[in-house]
């Protein structure tokens, strides 16, 4: 089980750091491959991509130093209240794609925050 969570949140890490850096860096790029990117203001934009980057740093280097480990279900469960959010946010633009996506993954932050509170704690 500790295998399948670290994978997870490898790879979760790994993707919202990507995302949010594109996101914040290279604003109109982000805009042309994501039309929600446009629909909210820039300054929570770049909120929204400084969360996520703290809380994929806190999904890993928690466990890798072995120091804080609470931190880790901590930040999967903030991750989680971010993707809730924007759950939301697709289901009132009518978005279904993007709805179904902020689901799964909201599922597997709560399977790792689950995982690493009571299964396989670090």
């Amino acid at each position: 089980m500790t295998a399948i969570l670290w994978a997870m949140q490898a790879v979760l890490g790994f993707v919202f750091v990507l995302a949010a850096t594109v996101r914040a860096t290279r604003y109109d790029f982000a805009k042309r491959q994501m039309a929600w990117v446009g629909a909210v203001p820039r300054r929570l934009l770049l909120f929204i991509s400084a969360a996520e980057i703290l809380g994929a740093l806190g999904l890993i280097l928690p466990g890798v130093t072995d120091t804080a480990t609470l931190v880790t279900a901590v930040a999967a469960l903030c991750l989680g209240l971010v993707q809730l959010l924007a759950l939301g946010f697709h289901v009132v633009r009518r978005e279904p794609r993007n709805a179904s996506a902020n689901a799964m993954v909201l599922a597997v932050l709560v399977f790792i925050a689950v995982g690493r509170l009571v299964i396989a704690p670090l």
